[in-house]
């Protein structure tokens, strides 16, 4: 079976069930805050690679049109270079009127007289951790950048892989590999640090403490748990 056709499967046989999955995993990293309206004052720490093929609108004290992509915005305010990927907070403001145009660390910004929303770039404090994504797929091709993120483990997600080196296909469920990799137990929530590495040939079925992954041919993207950091009940 593929791996789509499994992991539609095993979803499908869970709402039959009536089954749910506690998660605190965040969202795919948006390209920008428009999402975001109805959280006015709420901060969120996301991964965002930098970029300058796009336009931003404002800037003035790293505040911008809420319809600014994160990417181009972050390397304008001077929180990313382009191409480097890393954790940023991004704070969400409401609607504002006068976004200057400002030349910073490359980037020329656009004007605008107004925005119905608009979000606050700053530099993550010691101790910012972002919550867990399902998986890692959204970061494949950053091979050799290392996230840490705090998750809930359980063990209902599928994984694939997993050896003692603890490498797994980039769409593992980080919450379950946790486990099967014995960073943390199952209901455990802690810090976990993994790393991205390029796609392997093979990816055997192991078992390791209590739990089976699948096995799978190739994959183009993988990541690997790094030494454990912390956990907490």
């Amino acid at each position: 079976m593929k791996k789509a056709t499994f992991i539609k499967t095993i979803c499908a046989i869970m709402l039959m069930l009536g089954t749910s999955i506690a998660s605190n995993a965040q969202e795919e990293v948006p390209n920008d805050m428009s999402g975001h309206r109805e959280d006015n004052g709420k901060t969120f720490l996301f991964y965002v690679t930098g970029d300058d093929s796009q336009e931003c609108y404002g800037g003035k004290d790293n505040i911008y049109t809420d319809d600014s992509p994160l990417s181009v915005a972050a390397v304008h305010a001077g929180l990313l270079k382009v191409k480097e990927t890393k954790l940023i907070k991004v704070k969400v403001l409401a609607p504002a009127t006068g976004f200057p145009s400002i030349t910073r660390n490359g980037i020329t910004s656009a004007s605008s007289d107004s925005s119905d929303g608009s979000y606050q770039l700053l530099a993550p404090e010691k101790g910012d951790i972002a919550n867990a994504p399902s998986t890692m797929s959204q970061f494949m091709g950053k091979n050799g950048v290392v996230f840490i993120f705090r998750v809930k483990a359980h063990k209902e997600g599928p994984i694939w892989g997993g050896g003692r080196d603890s490498v797994y296909t980039s769409d593992s469920e980080i919450a379950t590999a946790a486990i099967h990799a014995g960073i943390l137990k199952a209901g455990e929530t802690g810090i976990v640090k993994l790393m991205m590495l390029p796609g392997r040939k093979s990816y055997p079925a192991t078992t390791r403490n209590g739990l089976t992954s699948h096995g799978f041919d190739s994959w183009d993207a993988s990541y690997k748990f790094l030494k454990r950091e912390e956990s907490e009940k």
